[in-house]
């Protein structure tokens, strides 16, 4: 596979992960809380395709974000981009595999995604910390996307052509 076939993957998945948070995840609440499907991309791209990918999309993902959320220009992207790093490199380190794992991974990188990210904001200027709904935030974000990492890593294999992953049992 080609470069220009996986970029054409890639642009694919960020369509339509964009419109589904757009157009559908937004508009989903739980207790106030929207699911964060580019937070899951960026995540699931770093465990499927390492440190690099998971840095590349978490930044690609963060941008996007950055463009319909109202806060500061960046925060988003610069959460997401370390993030995906860090997925990357949990998910380098994973021996064994399994669904339970990568569920957990997710949930726990997500939950660590979203506090960078109120972080982030809270140090510029934003009281994202002080926000009474941050636990509810974090615990919500992270079952969502445990409960949808399975497919979404077999979508972040596809769009990377990583017939050398770690395949999912």
């Amino acid at each position: 596979m080609n470069l220009d076939s996986r970029a054409v993957r890639w642009a694919l998945v960020f369509t339509v992960v964009v419109v589904a948070q757009v157009a559908v995840a937004s508009r989903l609440e739980v207790a106030g809380v929207h699911p964060d499907l580019l937070l899951l991309l960026a995540v699931t791209a770093g465990l499927t395709g390492g440190p690099a990918r998971g840095a590349v999309v978490g930044f690609a993902a963060g941008v996007v974000a950055d463009l319909y959320l109202h806060t500061r220009f960046g925060v988003g992207a610069l959460a997401s981009t370390l993030t995906g790093y860090a997925a990357g490199v949990a998910g380098d380190t994973v021996v064994r595999p399994s669904t339970t794992i990568w569920a957990l991974s997710t949930a726990a990188l997500s939950a660590a995604g979203t506090l960078i990210y109120a972080t982030l904001g809270h140090l510029l200027g934003s009281q994202t910390l002080a926000d009474p709904n941050l636990l509810a935030i974090v615990g919500i974000v992270s079952v969502v996307n445990a409960a949808l990492c399975v497919p979404a890593m077999a979508v972040c294999r596809w769009a990377g052509d990583d017939h050398s992953a770690v395949q999912i049992r």
